[in-house]
């Protein structure tokens, strides 16, 4: 019974944008990651996240690009084995010609980042063909996974990456989606993003995630939109749900301390210039944000992420 309920709810809010627009980004977010294994999707995960930042997605303009993509891929790479399937993918998505309208993808150098976060949406890419560390691994994530390839996501520092992994003997490997789609050594990482080989032995970066755990990061973008619009409570509501699936997710965890931080500036820094002038029925809530403040920030410090600076808040003791 409760698998026919996740499944409806999934249908529903995937299916019936307007309706799901009036539910809490949360609620949306921990329907589609509590699905079971075999019904996880990058695609339609990618999607309602995206309909959330945006709700007057049109999503059939998406998944028509995606169709003519994946056909090629196909065609292209039919009875091969998952090399060429890989092969495939990538040269659709890069390579010019009739699937993708003679307009291959490519790098935004203008918002690498996805500064703009409409930039970070899968529809922005597909219609403009500039893309960012966000969007553009995606798309080679979801193609690869309508072909039926073992792909995930997986992290460096305010980037992601494409891992593919050998179904027969595990060994996987990363593709840079930033770079031409085109395999890479996890030495690239260290080498051009400073990731620490503590960072990875505490398992923030470089890991082979699984699907949920994939899900879990491409829901990041709904936690920027959230801190973007100012809805802090929420943010810190999502990165605990974030954190419950993927506990080492190093995005979230600083979200949460940066949230958490907003609050404490917003209810008291900017109104009470010292913590003795606030008042005590007030404090609970102050102690709870300081506390939460201090110890994601610490957390992802021992994990070996030097986070943004942050106010320390005062003691307060009464």
């Amino acid at each position: 019974m409760r698998r026919i309920t996740i499944l409806f709810f999934l249908f529903f809010i995937l299916f019936y944008p307007a309706q799901a627009s009036a539910q809490p980004p949360v609620e949306i977010i921990r329907v589609i990651l509590s699905t079971p294994d075999n019904d996880l999707s990058y695609e339609r995960a990618k999607l309602a996240f995206d309909r959330i930042i945006m709700s007057e997605l049109d999503e059939t303009v998406v998944t028509s690009t995606l169709d003519k993509l994946e056909t090629e891929a196909r065609r292209i790479s039919k009875d091969g084995n998952d090399i060429d399937k890989l092969k495939a993918v990538r040269h659709v998505i890069y390579e010019s010609g009739t699937w993708n309208g003679q307009r291959p993808f490519t790098y935004d150098h203008a918002d690498p980042y996805g500064i703009n976060l409409n930039n970070k949406l899968l529809s922005t890419y597909l219609d403009t063909r500039l893309g960012n560390c966000v969007s553009m691994p995606i798309l080679q994530l979801i193609v690869a996974q309508r072909l039926g390839l073992n792909v995930s996501l997986s992290t460096a520092p305010a980037h992601l990456f494409v891992r593919y992994t050998n179904p027969t003997n595990s060994r996987s490997i990363a593709i840079e989606a930033t770079s031409g789609g085109y395999p890479t050594r996890d030495i690239w990482y260290h080498q051009k993003m400073g990731v620490t080989d503590t960072q990875v032995k505490n398992g923030i970066y470089l890991g082979n995630l699984t699907k949920r755990e994939s899900i879990v990061v491409m829901a990041s973008t709904v936690n920027e939109w959230l801190m973007e619009h100012d809805r802090y409570d929420e943010a810190i509501e999502l990165s605990n749900l974030l954190l419950e699936y993927f506990p080492k997710d190093i995005h979230a965890l600083l979200t949460r301390g940066g949230a958490y931080g907003q609050l404490l500036q917003l209810e008291y820094t900017n109104k009470y210039p010292i913590p003795s002038l606030i008042p005590p029925p007030l404090r609970p809530r102050y102690r709870q944000l300081a506390i939460g403040n201090v110890e994601s920030f610490r957390k992802a410090e021992v994990w070996g992420q030097v986070p943004p600076s942050r106010a320390e808040p005062s003691n307060i003791n009464q």
